[in-house]
């Protein structure tokens, strides 16, 4: 069991070190579409032959759920995300994604699966809405729409991976297959979004000269080795030593780890109104995850409903 704590240790670090890659992309002369090439170009040529190999498994997944899978966490969430940052610091962002998961997984799950409620996700959920409208409410008041805009964004970005997660959860598929069909199918529409013109990137109309490549070393370490591959990986491998809920529980941590490391990296000291913020979605996500509960009431996903 030790080696699925160091596991879960590696992904929560990746995970918050993704938050990281998109705040340093915002700030740098790159494109959302130049993190993008980063975070799934690697992993769609590493991961293709096990693509290929699982192809009949694949197809027999409802295109639906396939086609929740690549919003929810692949090319448009990546761009939804990448273009949040620019308005918001990294804690909020870490907050608003992984910290409301459970608040959209849910309700999801309760409208179009019709599962039952536990009492302790009921007031984990309920902890969360107060984080959530923590930040919501310091934005508004403040006149700061840009950053209102920016917390829309993350919390629909949320959204999306909720769908992900449902999707993933349905379709049954490998957690590295799922990652390379995912990576591909971004890598695919990645490239003809920049072909047509739809998507600007600064790689593809700079000579190879020029090239930041110490930051896309960077970015693709964190983006493409890390979120890409490393973390499909250490996650899987530690949710089948530890369970389910206790990773789950393990990842509410992720906001607390992105925003300790964005202090010496980026100079983003969060204010007492972030840290309470912070705090409600964490404690929030964290009893959301039924750790505390003795028999196990994870949600169930069938797929007979289509």
């Amino acid at each position: 069991m030790k080696y699925g704590y160091l596991a879960i240790c590696v992904t929560l670090m990746l995970w918050a070190g993704f938050f990281l890659s998109l705040k340093g992309g915002a700030i740098s002369n790159l494109t959302p579409a130049d993190i993008a090439l980063t975070r799934f170009a690697l992993p769609a040529l590493v991961l293709l032959p096990l693509v290929n190999k699982h192809l009949k498994q694949i197809l027999n997944v409802p295109a639906k759920y396939l086609l929740g899978m690549f919003i929810g966490c692949g090319l448009p969430y990546l761009l939804v995300a990448s273009y949040a940052m620019n308005f918001v610091p990294v804690s909020h962002g870490s907050a608003l994604v992984p910290g409301t998961l459970p608040l959209f997984v849910t309700g999801i799950a309760v409208m179009f699966y019709k599962q039952p409620l536990s009492s302790h996700r009921i007031a984990g959920i309920g902890l969360i809405i107060i984080g959530i409208s923590i930040f919501l409410s310091t934005s508004i008041g403040a006149y700061n729409w840009q950053q209102t805009q920016g917390h829309l964004l993350f919390l629909l970005g949320s959204f999306m991976w909720a769908i992900f997660t449902i999707s993933a959860r349905v379709a049954n598929l490998n957690a590295l297959v799922t990652a390379g069909l995912v990576s591909l199918f971004s890598s695919i529409a990645l490239l003809l979004a920049i072909a047509f013109g739809t998507l600007d990137s600064h790689l593809f109309n700079s000579p190879l000269q020029v090239w930041p490549y110490e930051e896309l070393l960077v970015h693709l370490s964190l983006q493409g080795v890390g979120a890409g591959l490393i973390a499909a990986f250490t996650y899987l491998y530690a949710v089948g030593k530890l369970g389910a809920e206790r990773s789950a529980a393990f990842g509410s941590a992720t906001p607390a780890i992105a925003t300790l490391l964005a202090i010496p990296v980026f100079g983003e000291v969060p204010d007492s109104t972030t840290w309470a913020a912070l705090f409600f979605i964490c404690i929030g996500s964290l009893v959301a995850s039924n750790i505390f509960m003795k028999n196990d009431t994870s949600m169930h996903y069938k797929p007979s409903v289509r």
